[in-house]
């Protein structure tokens, strides 16, 4: 059922993930087309398309899935393909089109939109295909988008973490058709001691149980770059603290995997310094942290109802009186645990991160401001 647009598989082992990814890619390709020649097709209104899909192992469950999905088909050439519910975002980025009232669109009226778009786009498409559907169509030109192999990637990862890091875990992998990522937890003495001396700055005694955590994660679809994540994980529940934004390297103007390979280099400096900057918060204080965290919070994106669940929590831990910025920061990470424990997907705990990471840009003495708390 590796077809399936809701596929997803979590991984435990680094060399069953790393072997996984090699058998995506060994039944992948990537084909070049003139965009203006790709044609989009309703399932229900040519439901003969279906004849003209050419043979493959579990062809019928593959068609089903997609009539239940996009219900859209593309030929490209003289060959016929299911479109996979990834490849939306894409061709409708490829077509120059957007907006949700696309969503609402019947099919047929949605293929001929795509179709008098793409008809007049000039230059190429890249398209995406694997486990027999269309998983993305990007722009084909050279500054468009660029192919960083998955396998590649994660075994490049895979051999930093190895070559420079003792202490180094595979906690995890996971691979669906949106993104695939990987993570690694570190208990280096060198990364955690500069934390721990930190707090002992501030008269604070580091969790006993503490280690950093790494996570790499990538797309061939267009909803994530190759990107980079790093954080702490406080105590025995490994509650993260994020410590800034990711290192991106986006699929765009000729970015290779060297060019993720030296993003890989950066990151005992990148934890160094983050770190360095939590002590900043040790010298900001609010009257009213439940309102910082609330404002900063909703300013950043975070959903109302986590925002609430999170400040509650926060109340309910440390009471009225002031606090300083790195108790309001923690406070606000927690809000990636009750994600988690709420059962939040990957992708969106991913988005989270970044939001949580943001909050760190916003100066908290500005909404330090007493007043009944509105999500």
């Amino acid at each position: 059922m590796n077809f399936a647009d809701d596929f997803s598989k979590t991984f435990y082992d680094k060399e069953e993930f790393l072997e996984f990814l090699d058998g995506i890619e060994c039944g992948a390709e990537w084909q070049k087309h003139p965009t203006n020649t790709v044609l989009v097709i309703a399932g229900e209104e040519e439901p003969e398309i279906c004849e003209k899909i050419k043979d493959m192992d579990e062809k019928e469950e593959i068609i089903k899935d997609t009539m239940k999905n996009s219900g859209l088909f593309l030929c490209l050439g003289s060959t016929y393909y299911p479109v996979g519910q990834t490849t939306m975002k894409s061709i409708e980025s490829r077509a120059r089109i957007a907006g949700s009232a696309l969503l609402d669109l019947p099919k047929g009226k949605l293929a001929r939109v795509l179709n008098d778009c793409l008809n007049v786009t000039k230059g190429n498409a890249l398209v995406r295909i694997h486990e027999g559907k269309v998983r993305a169509v990007h722009g084909g030109d050279p500054s468009d988008y660029s192919v960083l192999p998955m396998p590649e990637l994660f075994e490049v990862a895979s051999i930093y973490v190895a070559e420079n890091y003792d202490k180094a875990t595979f906690s995890n992998g996971l691979f669906s058709h949106s993104l695939a990522m990987a993570s690694w937890e570190l208990e280096e003495k060198g990364l955690l001691d500069t934390y721990r001396e930190l707090l002992l700055q501030y008269g604070l005694q580091a969790d006993n149980v503490l280690s950093a955590l790494i996570r790499v994660q990538t797309s061939d679809v267009g909803v994530s770059g190759a990107n980079i994540y790093y954080s702490l994980l406080l105590g025995a529940e490994k509650r993260p603290l994020i410590l800034g934004k990711p290192l991106k390297l986006e699929h765009t103007n000729n970015a290779s995997i060297e060019d993720f390979s030296q993003n890989m280099g950066q990151i005992f400096a990148r934890y160094q310094e983050a770190i360095g900057d939590l002590s900043k918060l040790f010298h900001v204080y609010a009257s009213y942290p439940a309102n910082v965290m609330a404002s900063v919070m909703i300013k950043a994106g975070i959903s109302k109802a986590l925002t609430a669940q999170t400040v509650e929590q926060f109340k309910a831990g440390h009471g009225p009186g002031i606090c300083n910025g790195y108790d309001i920061y923690c406070g606000i990470c927690e809000a990636i645990f009750l994600a988690q424990s709420n059962g939040m997907i990957a992708k969106a705990l991913t988005d989270l991160e970044e939001m949580v990471s943001r909050c760190l840009t916003y100066r908290f003495h500005e909404y330090d401001i007493p007043g009944t708390i509105l999500y």
